[in-house]
């Protein structure tokens, strides 16, 4: 991968295909390469689109520097990329993590952003997240960072719809094989601590609903159906809340519908972005 320095953070980052651009924001913990396993990156090409991946402060290759971070340290790191590779006007793909990066740009960055996706990221914050948010900050308070374990299963938890955590053990295995291998992808502990923390001040900021207001660009908020972090009733409120906002489901999806319905992600954002 190539790389740019942001400020004093050097950000990893790849292009592939041709014309107009769209560049990808992946969740917590995600790699690029993410994007291009599960096929989603290669739709977009053959679409005829040149598509950036990047990895976010945190996440190897990039730098980690000490924690904490806020969505404004995660917001500005894309905006300085995009500001080196020329990229104004572009379409910005934001998933989970991602999402909350998508969403603060096109907010403080109108000039970057033609047209935005917010994936599995967008709405209130609901019983289950509002729990799941709590654990992480005393796990983290108490330990200084995520146990392994921990995040392998809130991860294979909220990843996979519940027919297949109720009756897919192969699935299952499979997923908790991958998870497994997943601490190799954070730069360091403080990759890890400093998204999770960025991410829970984000979501309880009381001021992040009404902000929706002012994005005036055309945005699809994505949803999955069996998604319990950001359900589709979630997704629902923001896309209501935005002037340009317009809301899709992808049915039988938990929040890790980019990975298990990549065939049906690629076809909800093809069937926006080429009309936006």
């Amino acid at each position: 991968m190539e790389s740019v320095v942001v400020g004093e953070v050097r950000i990893a980052y790849e292009r592939r295909g041709q014309g107009r651009p769209v560049v990808l924001s992946g969740g917590t913990g995600m790699p690029p390469v993410a994007w291009e396993l599960c096929g989603v990156r290669e739709d977009l090409v053959q679409a005829g689109f040149e598509v950036i991946t990047y990895a976010a402060r945190g996440v190897s290759p990039s730098d980690a520097p000490a924690a904490p971070y806020s969505m404004a340290d995660l917001a500005g790191d894309l905006a300085g990329l995009m500001d080196a590779l020329g990229l104004a006007g572009a379409a910005a793909v934001g998933y989970s993590l991602g999402s909350f990066t998508v969403e603060l740009l096109a907010r403080t960055r109108p000039d970057l952003v033609a047209t935005a996706v917010l994936m599995a990221g967008a709405g209130p914050v609901t019983g289950v997240l509002d729990a799941m948010l709590e654990a992480e900050a005393e796990l983290i308070a108490a330990t200084g960072r995520l146990p392994a374990a921990f995040t392998r299963l809130q991860t294979l938890l909220s990843s996979l719809p519940p027919a297949v955590l109720r009756d897919d053990e192969k699935q299952v295995r499979s997923w908790l094989e991958l998870l497994g291998a997943q601490e190799d992808l954070w730069a360091s502990a403080d990759g890890e601590v400093g998204q999770a923390t960025a991410a829970e001040a984000w979501l309880h900021d009381p001021r992040r609903m009404a902000a929706l207001a002012g994005i005036t660009v055309p945005v699809l908020v994505l949803a999955f159906e069996y998604d319990l972090y950001f359900p589709p009733r979630a997704a629902s409120s923001a896309a209501d809340a935005l002037p340009g906002g317009e809301l899709a489901v992808i049915a039988g999806a938990a929040h890790g519908g980019l990975l298990t319905h990549p065939k049906e992600t690629s076809a909800a954002l093809l069937a926006f972005l080429t009309r936006s």
